[in-house]
């Protein structure tokens, strides 16, 4: 069975950009505090992926954690972030009763909002290739159209 094609996308935040959603963009530290949230995640990297030994591996150096909740409080998406200079999203989860809402773009959005805030020189992802249209619509260039990464700018949409 072949395997999708991944695609190393990068952006250089530059400014603030709109988000169509509310999202926590919270410490890990705050994440762990609500226990309701990490059994969401871990459910859903459980049964989504089917990568829970990648997951664990990546946790150690997750920073941030950007959440998105229902009406209710009960969250339904997530984005992690490695953030030891520049910003690594590592992952980006939906539930799929929540796909189609434009959730996943606005933790993306959010997440290189907050990399602007907080003076991240790039946010950076490995993605599979058919989410090309996502991760451009947020601003995200592939690495390999890009010969200068500074050229890369999160206002270019």
């Amino acid at each position: 069975m072949p395997t999708e094609t991944e695609l190393h996308y990068i952006c250089k935040p530059t400014a603030l950009r709109p988000v169509a959603r509310v999202i926590d963009f919270l410490t890990t530290q705050e994440f762990l505090a609500d226990e309701p949230a990490c059994k969401r995640l871990w459910d859903l990297i459980s049964t989504l992926f089917r990568t829970r030994s990648k997951f664990l591996a990546v946790w150690s150096g997750v920073k941030y954690v950007a959440v998105h909740r229902e009406l209710d409080g009960r969250a339904d998406g997530f984005l992690l972030v490695n953030a030891p200079i520049n910003w690594q999203i590592d992952y980006v989860v939906v539930s799929p009763e929540a796909h189609g809402r434009g959730i996943a773009s606005a933790l993306v959005t959010e997440t290189a909002n907050q990399a602007f805030l907080r003076g991240a020189p790039y946010v950076m992802l490995t993605s599979k290739e058919s989410l090309r249209r996502l991760y451009e619509g947020c601003g995200f260039i592939p690495v390999s159209e890009s010969p200068a990464l500074v050229a890369a700018d999160c206002q270019t949409v």
